[in-house]
């Protein structure tokens, strides 16, 4: 059951690492100009990135740990394919 819940949240998943992608230039532009981080340091943007791709990496790393045998991921149908 855990499984199939999980095959379920994993397009929220690939959204952590979507923003992973945007947290990299934010990055950059808090350490051009600091006022516009509020008081965040720009490392802190750059560990954000580093959790949210590591996240994401350990959460499919995990979930294709856990899967059953002869299971395959039944929200498969609702992604894009990559033809």
């Amino acid at each position: 059951m855990l499984f199939f819940i999980l095959c379920m949240l994993r397009p929220f998943i690939g959204m952590a690492v979507a923003a992973a992608v945007v947290m990299v230039p934010l990055s950059i532009a808090a350490f051009v100009k600091p006022e516009v981080a509020n008081g965040m340091p720009f490392w802190a943007f750059i560990l954000m990135t580093l959790g949210f791709v590591g996240f994401a990496i350990g959460y499919t790393i995990f979930l294709g740990w856990i899967t059953p045998p002869g299971a395959a991921d039944p929200f498969a149908r609702y992604r894009r394919s990559s033809r």
